[in-house]
């Protein structure tokens, strides 16, 4: 059992707490690239199998990679978002399958600010490394019962649900035949349900990121209690446990903390890959090696401007948001679309430069045992995710122009 602690006293000198804040980011990604050898040692065998080998699960949990989004007063280390999203692109530098499950370990202790104190604890207290699977899309079928709900549906992309102790759903709350509606919007819960109530369809057969295990889960009217249950809402009043100012920082931000440095992360190793390639191969019909063309020389210096110019958008819109939070400062409509922007032009270009380098290598890369074959997978997959899908620049278009977005998130 998890001892509960109690917040420190807040370091008032922001010098020695600016110190305090990059020794601590320091500390872990130390610990992060120390992982690498065994990451990289299983990194074929999850492929292979569809999932982490227990041993990545394993020294991910004592490195404390699961705890970066948790409260300190349930055991974890309440990271900034910022070190958040360099301890995942650390990771993934040596496996994105890896870095994926730190969504699992992180994101839905984010999202447990809005739960009751109740349920939190009872997630947590217990097990603060504790792994949440997330099945967002579509949402489920719940309907209000004594204590809670009533839950029943199938939902896909459950990533690293055999190894999650509890599952996240959405689901609209029906009454009659039909969802009940709050003004002219249906009303949309967040439950959390016990991995172990869900049954796992076997769907998880992919372009790229095989080792994620990201299959389809299935709800039979599953009961879940109103402690572990929350309106799915932009606003609300965390728990006392996530009073911190990481739980206000904005939800659209959040939710790609996970999935933004991850592709990032892709390009930088096609890049390097390529980069290595260039020194020894001769490509068929010329005589000069690729290192000597120009126009591999070209396409190098402009992948690798690309892939800076997005990652600075990544942690500079990640900085600017969270320097707001810490003040105290509402974010704008306008501000959260930021963050959506960073985030899906992060993964947009992470996919065009890892292109690029997957064409620079020409046959070399369409070979299974070849990295830049992987890497392409991995980032044509990325690239489709929900929150950083090509689709999310209509959002922020539309909030731009002062029309109301059809992706609802982005109020979060």
């Amino acid at each position: 059992m998890t001892t509960m602690h109690t917040a420190t006293d807040a370091v008032t000198d922001p010098v020695q707490q600016t110190r305090d804040i990059e020794a601590g980011r320091e500390g872990i990604l130390t610990t992060a690239r120390a992982l690498g050898p065994l990451i990289r040692e299983h990194a074929e065998e999850a492929e292979r199998e569809r999932r982490l080998a227990p041993e990545v699960i394993q020294a991910l949990t004592e490195a404390g990679l699961f705890r970066l989004l948790l409260p300190r007063t349930l055991g974890g280390l309440e990271v900034d978002p910022i070190t958040c999203s360099l301890a995942v692109e650390e990771i993934a530098g040596f496996d994105s399958a890896a870095a994926w499950a730190m969504q699992a370990g992180n994101t839905g202790a984010w999202w447990a600010a809005r739960l009751p104190t109740e349920g939190v604890e009872e997630i947590y207290s217990g097990n603060p490394s504790a792994l949440m699977s997330a099945a967002f899309h579509p949402p489920q079928q719940a309907r209000e019962t004594a204590g809670g709900y009533r839950v029943t549906g199938r939902g896909p992309l459950a990533s690293t649900i055999h190894d999650a102790e509890w599952l996240f759903l959405t689901a609209l709350v029906i009454e009659g035949e039909r969802p009940r509606m709050v003004g002219d919007m249906p009303e949309v819960v967040g439950l959390v349900i016990r991995a172990r109530e869900a049954e796992i369809v076997d769907t998880w057969y992919s372009l790229g990121m095989r080792g994620t295990d990201s299959n389809d889960v299935v709800i039979s009217d599953v009961f879940v209690p109103a402690s572990r249950s929350y309106p799915l809402v932009p606003e609300f009043e965390p728990n006392p446990h996530h009073r911190g100012p990481l739980y206000r920082f904005p939800g659209i931000g959040a939710v790609s903390l996970t999935v933004a440095p991850i592709a990032l992360a892709v390009a930088r190793n096609a890049i390097t890959e390529v980069r290595g390639l260039v020194q020894r191969k001769t490509a068929f019909g010329f005589t000069r090696p690729l290192r000597e063309r120009p126009t591999v020389q070209a396409t190098l210096a402009r992948a690798e401007a690309m892939l800076r110019a997005a990652r600075l958008l990544w942690y500079d819109t990640l900085g600017s948001a969270w320097e707001r939070t810490v003040a105290g400062t509402a974010h704008t409509p306008e501000q959260k679309a930021d963050m959506l922007l960073a985030g899906t032009y992060a993964a947009a270009t992470a996919a065009k430069v890892t292109d690029m380098m997957h064409r620079v290598a020409g046959t070399t890369g369409i070979y299974a045992g070849n990295p830049l074959e992987r890497h392409f997978r991995d980032a044509e997959t990325l690239r489709h995710h929900g929150f950083v899908s090509e689709n999310r620049f209509e959002a922020v278009g539309q909030v731009y122009c002062g029309v109301p977005p059809e992706f609802g998130m982005v109020a979060f």
